[in-house]
């Protein structure tokens, strides 16, 4: 899964270089807000943790197949599971915030419709509970390179909605990845 999405990452960054179609006006600003599901699975954990999250977004188109993109981003809903490595007790993870810097490449299907590949930077914050013992914590921030592709659909000359599919950590032993539903208004 990691090599494929690696390629359609790259493939999408490619439409800098092609020139094809016009996703936005060089100069234009866009902000918007995501809902994100995420999947977050750790080496030696078999359960994979689904915290939500909402994710704002704020970006510039450099041409009109390229922007530079910020995001920051808050946790919803947390997760939790029973572990059998914790004499199966609970274990909840949280998504408290990220945050990140991203490129992403524009290919058009239409006038106001593209395909994107998003590559950037991307830090998180998780904590890591045991609700049956409320002192007991493990906060981590962790930074990693993110890559995902995304579909923009028009829906008004300034309005779109979009779906992502992104990963924000890509570690040796753990990873997340999230999967969001949104909408941007160009101004």
């Amino acid at each position: 899964m990691k090599n494929k999405l690696i390629s359609i990452t790259v493939a999408g960054s490619l439409c800098l270089v092609t020139g094809s179609g016009i996703a936005g006006t060089a100069g234009e600003n866009y902000f918007g807000l995501q809902y994100g599901y995420g999947n977050y699975d750790e080496e030696g954990i078999s359960e994979t943790y689904e915290p939500t999250l909402l994710v704002g977004r704020f970006g510039r188109f450099l041409t009109p197949n390229f922007t530079i993109e910020g995001r920051l981003g808050t946790g919803l809903d947390d997760d939790t599971h029973m572990l059998p490595a914790f004499q199966n007790r609970d274990a909840t993870l949280e998504m408290d915030n990220m945050f990140g810097l991203y490129g992403t490449g524009h290919f058009n299907f239409t006038e106001s419709s593209s395909i994107y590949g998003v590559l950037g930077v991307s830090q998180v914050k998780l904590t890591a509970s045991l609700p049956d013992f409320p002192g007991l914590k493990s906060q981590e921030e962790n930074s990693s390179v993110s890559y995902g592709i995304g579909v923009d659909i028009g829906i008004g000359s300034r309005w779109s909605l979009n779906v992502e599919y992104i990963r924000y950590l890509d570690k040796d032993d753990f990873d997340l990845d999230v999967g969001s539903v949104g909408a941007s208004f160009e101004f």
